[in-house]
């Protein structure tokens, strides 16, 4: 049989497997620990503290930033892969089982039933016994249909049917949760500004990239104060900042520690501080733009990120420059202007090592919101799955062939949970007609 597979198949069976899905959920678990364990994003002599070897396997692996990695990335698309396959092979036949149940209790059907209950009644209360059968069914909450056929009745009763469907509504929320992450993973990000007093950006350099983001807004610092303890340490560190888009503010706050500026849905958390700053000319067709930057500071002319690393005590400035995605770098002598395009000189005028400036660690988590959905519909299916159960029931009151003053009173059901409670209202139910109908000569 597994000869006569085809390629497309064998992918089927592979995507459809339970054991997929635990590996695959395993390796999520253990990225999420190594994402809890190693500090994500952060600068490379972090990582000396774990030797030359495991830093250059974390290098190696995006072990620095597992949440963006392609590793990472390609388990999410695995085990969404995994999940949809999964859902696709056996929803079919829960959704047969919800929408098209037999509803006759034939006497071949009565042996696949866990729980059956058979008396003998009176006939003459035929009727009645109909009426009470239904009611007490409706009074547990079943919904009730009824169908005579010959010689018999059939009473069908469902009770929250659509339970079976939990454990496909924490599917739909896990895939939702994955496709949040995936979001989050292609097109979030984390990096940093730096901001003195007064200057302002709308640049974004990604911690352990060279890559740059390029805000459609710039983040401003009007102030930036810090208090330190007796013992040097800082005490607190608050920058004011404002959001400034087609030349207006939109946004406004005092930016302190675990109290991110957002906007837009980017935040801006106050992260680090340090000093020195630049000055800047730059001259292009013979208009002059001033540029104050703070240390580490990209800051963009033309089609080239500059951004100064720092100065000796000669007044070399250390620039590091990137284009289209490559890296370079040069020594800068400060009053010198230096040609950077077409008729185009980029002078630095001024270090002031004495400035201070706020260093914003800037996120953004486009993937979040989803998560979040994702996570409440997935803890409804939990709910549904593990602690709401769909009852079964079914009737049949046969007249007997041989004493037409008799019939066979048949009820019995299944479920996919709490068996305790079914076969509590299912004994209720036929002891009630015992009761009140049971013929004088009982059988069965």
């Amino acid at each position: 049989m597994e000869k006569n597979k085809n390629i497309w198949d064998k992918l089927y069976d592979f995507f459809a497997s339970i054991k997929l899905a635990v590996v695959l959920l395993f390796l999520l678990a253990v990225t999420s620990i190594i994402g809890t364990v190693i500090e994500q994003q952060a600068s490379p002599d972090v990582y000396d503290k774990y030797g030359p070897f495991w830093k250059s396997v974390i290098l190696k692996l995006d072990l620095y930033d597992v949440y963006h990695s392609w590793w990472y990335i390609l388990l999410i698309v695995l085990f969404a892969i995994n999940l949809i396959v999964c859902s696709i092979k056996r929803l079919p036949y829960i959704y047969k089982l919800v929408q098209f149940p037999k509803k006759e209790l034939t006497p071949d059907r009565e042996k696949s039933l866990p729980l059956l209950f058979k008396i003998t009644l009176d006939a003459s209360k035929l009727k009645e016994i109909k009426e009470r059968v239904v009611n007490l069914l409706k009074k547990y909450g079943y919904k009730v249909e009824v169908k005579e056929e010959g010689r018999n009745i059939y009473i069908f009763a469902d009770k929250k049917p659509w339970a079976r469907y939990g454990v496909y509504i924490v599917h739909t929320g896990i895939l939702i949760i994955l496709i949040g992450a995936l979001i989050s993973a292609l097109f979030g990000y984390r990096g940093y500004m730096n901001l003195a007093p007064q200057t302002n950006s709308n640049l974004v350099t990604l911690f352990y990239s060279d890559k740059i983001i390029e805000l459609p807004f710039y983040v401003k610092c009007n102030d930036f104060h810090i208090e330190f303890y007796p013992n040097g340490m800082p005490k607190a560190y608050v920058a004011d900042i404002s959001i400034i888009k087609d030349g207006k503010v939109v946004a406004h706050q005092k930016v302190k520690v675990n109290e991110p500026l957002e906007y837009d849905g980017i935040y801006f958390y106050q992260a680090s501080y340090g000093q020195g700053a630049f000055l800047f000319k730059l001259n292009q067709n013979g208009k002059i733009k001033e540029i104050p930057v703070a240390l580490q500071q990209a800051f963009k002319v033309l089609n080239t990120y500059y951004i100064p690393l720092g100065w000796d005590s000669q007044g070399r400035i250390f620039v590091q420059y990137i284009v289209h995605g490559l890296k370079n770098g040069f020594l800068m002598i400060q009053g010198v202007p230096y040609q950077v395009g077409p008729n185009t000189t980029l002078t630095c005028e001024g270090i002031f090592p004495d400035v201070m400036w706020t260093g914003l660690q800037v996120s953004k988590d486009p993937g979040a919101n989803i998560v979040w959905l994702g996570s409440a519909i997935m803890i409804i299916g939990l709910i549904i799955a593990f602690f709401i159960a769909h009852h079964r029931a079914w009737v049949r009151l046969e007249k007997e062939k041989e004493r037409e003053n008799r019939i066979l009173f048949v009820i019995g059901g299944i479920t996919n949970k709490e068996k305790e409670k079914l076969e509590k209202e299912l004994s209720n139910i036929f002891e009630n007609i015992k009761k009140d109908f049971a013929a004088s000569d009982i059988g069965g």
